[in-house]
């Protein structure tokens, strides 16, 4: 079954008839708040997209295609059913955001921490991070024998092409994944290339739910100002100002 199921399966158990209050689709992070208050957010698909401003427009209802729309006021369930698995990337973007949503409750499920210090790494571990992760690269290269970046987007040349993973993902030791892969469908095809039990998804995009994700940390985030993080993602914010001013916290699950 794929994560997409798994979530949607899991998401339904969670929500009875809450209704999508308001979302914000951001140039940087989309966020969703459900009618009962819970709130979440994830990164915006931007680059699956043509850079259209009617593109933004079809994801907030305005075409008169229903079957193809994010509104406020729509059940969640409803939601969840035409857009977690659709090849629309910013109604995915909408409807993983609500999803995180969903599971933004009941905070002492979670622990804090550092990611990299909870996985603990040696100087024998080739570390593969899926998704360019600046800081947990700068941060592990001194500590591993080797970092292998993936991205779909190349910035550099150190950075290697996502269908370098078929190859090259096996051999790593330890794997990050970001939580981006998980809006934009990549995550099953990439979890068919590990080849060890010591792996992470993390960034505020990752879905913090037990019993779906076949890993052994999961590292994202909780909503704490609801109203703080809308009008930060408005205002273009990234990930870091959400988490510096108050709006979110980084959080755990470890299985």
């Amino acid at each position: 079954m794929s994560i997409a199921k798994k979530l949607y399966i899991k998401a339904l158990e969670n929500v009875t008839d809450e209704f999508i209050e308001d979302f914000v689709i951001g140039i940087g992070e989309t966020a969703v708040k459900l009618s009962d208050g819970r709130t979440g957010f994830v990164a915006t698909n931007r680059e699956d997209t043509l850079g259209k401003c009617e593109e933004f427009y079809k994801c907030m209802g305005l075409d008169g295609k229903p079957e193809s729309k994010a509104e406020v006021g729509m059940k969640v369930k409803d939601l969840l059913e035409i857009g977690l698995f659709s090849g629309d990337p910013l109604l995915r973007s909408v409807s993983y955001a609500a999803v995180n949503a969903v599971f933004n409750k009941n905070p002492e499920r979670f622990i804090e921490g550092d990611t990299l210090k909870l996985m603990e790494f040696n100087k024998k571990d080739i570390v593969g991070i899926v998704g360019e992760i600046t800081p947990f690269v700068d941060a592990l290269r001194p500590k591993v024998w080797d970092v292998l970046i993936f991205d779909r987007q190349r910035r550099a040349d150190y950075i290697l092409p996502d269908w370098a993973i078929i190859e090259m993902l096996p051999k790593c030791t330890a794997i990050i994944i970001t939580g981006t892969t998980i809006v934009n469908g990549t995550i099953d095809w990439i979890l068919n290339y590990v080849n060890t039990d010591r792996v992470a998804i993390a960034g505020p995009s990752t879905i913090m739910v037990e019993d779906v994700f076949p890993v052994k940390i999961l590292s994202g985030s909780y909503i704490e100002n609801s109203e703080k993080l809308f009008d930060l993602i408005k205002k273009g914010a990234g990930t870091r100002t959400l988490f510096r001013s108050g709006a979110a916290r980084k959080v755990n699950l470890i299985f």
